[in-house]
């Protein structure tokens, strides 16, 4: 966490000018990052020119620094809107507004992520986090196929289909390209075992697998957030 306090010699230029106002927002915000426990840094001269500030610091894998979120604490708008609540003592006075953005903006947060993972997104984040791949193209083997993606759609999981006849090497090595998270190959072994043979982008092949326990296990890798 990144806490940005402000500084003296710019109230009224760089900071509304309201000292006490500053000292007790600080110390508001500085007292619940003590209690809370989380690990901190205290900058002064970079808030808000309305209050203090909380950013969320991140580092990508190749060490690049991103602000990930920020909470603001604002006492200066809610005065020019002529925001006021009654006290319990039914006085009106002036709120305090907490400016809250949980991921910045979502372009900045995708690409974090993006270099972060260089694509190679765990399953729960992939884009095609599945795609089902035929040996053939028998209409048999094509229908077993399709019914693994309809099972794994219905339950919201972000799954393809390759029924071409193009060569099965051909196939993996397309969703290899693309970073698909999982493969399951099928043939006709494979339909008549009621299996897939599931393969893991850059880790190759995991063997043959009932296609009921697949399927429960990219559910709970999913449920999960597994890493």
């Amino acid at each position: 966490m990144r806490f940005s306090t402000h500084g003296k010699e710019g109230l009224g230029k760089k900071y509304v000018n309201e000292p006490e106002l500053w000292i007790q927002t600080e110390n508001m915000v500085r007292d619940v990052l003590k209690t809370s426990g989380i690990n901190y840094i205290e900058v002064a001269n970079e808030a808000a020119f309305y209050g203090p500030k909380i950013d969320v610091q991140v580092w990508s894998v190749i060490g690049r620094e991103f602000t990930l979120a920020t909470n603001q604490v604002d006492f200066a708008v809610p005065r020019k809107f002529g925001l006021v609540y009654r006290d319990k003592d039914n006085t009106e006075k002036t709120p305090l507004c907490i400016h809250r953005a949980p991921l910045g903006t979502h372009e900045r947060f995708i690409g974090f992520l993006i270099e972060h993972y260089a694509g190679n997104f765990p399953l729960w984040l992939a884009p095609e986090q599945v795609r089902v791949l035929t040996i053939g193209e028998d209409e048999p083997l094509v229908n077993y196929a399709k019914a693994i993606v309809q099972e794994l759609r219905a339950n919201m999981v972000r799954a393809e289909g390759d029924y071409s006849n193009d060569k099965i090497n051909g196939k993996i090595q397309q969703a290899e390209l693309a970073k698909v998270h999982t493969m399951l190959v099928v043939g006709p072994r494979d339909m008549a075992a009621n299996a897939v043979s599931v393969r893991v982008h850059g880790k190759g092949s995991l063997g043959a697998k009932p296609k009921s326990e697949v399927a429960a296990a990219i559910l709970a890798e999913i449920r999960e957030r597994r890493a």
